[in-house]
């Protein structure tokens, strides 16, 4: 396998992981948020909102490169 088919797949699994992280993360920020009105689980909430954004566009990227669009 070469250095970019290897680097790409470490790559993609390590996004897949990203995306899990910051959805548990995004839940329990919002959980927090709901309980106690706390600011800084609102913030908390925005930052790992944009994240998972971000790494679900990446996500669409590779869904793309493997279907060949």
């Amino acid at each position: 396998m070469s250095y970019e088919t290897e680097f790409m797949k470490e790559f993609e699994a390590w996004i897949k992981t990203q995306v899990m992280i910051n959805e548990m993360a995004l839940t329990e920020s919002k959980k927090v948020y709901e309980e106690d009105q706390d600011e800084r689980a609102k913030e908390a909430m925005i930052r790992y909102e944009s994240r998972l954004d971000a790494y679900q566009f990446l996500q669409g990227k590779f869904e793309n490169f493997h279907a060949g669009k």
